[in-house]
């Protein structure tokens, strides 16, 4: 199983058009998918960061996650994605007794 630094790596080289299609260009089986965050509304799509979980390491993916239009494909957005490592950060939350 690669790393999250060698899978971002890959995923930088390829300019990947969207987080979706990742798996179609490497072998993405020991990769779970862990959540979406940070959305970035545009006109015609949003821009999000797909958050996986690598072994015990984290790898962020920042690209096209939804379209707006149904006549739109992803290659028709003008970004690519860009792959990162992260790292969990605990927090607190609050809820009435």
């Amino acid at each position: 199983m690669k790393t999250a630094k060698e899978l971002a790596g890959i995923i930088n080289e390829l300019k990947v058009c969207s987080p979706h299609c990742i798996e179609d260009e490497i072998d993405f089986r020991d990769v779970i998918e862990v959540v979406t965050i940070g959305h970035d509304e545009h006109r015609w799509y949003v821009i999000g960061t797909i958050v996986y979980k690598v072994g015990d390491e984290f790898l962020g993916v920042r690209g096209p996650v939804s379209l707006k239009s149904e006549s739109m494909d992803y290659e028709d957005v003008d970004e690519t994605c860009e792959a990162f490592e992260m790292v969990a950060v605990p927090s607190v939350t609050y809820k009435r007794k």
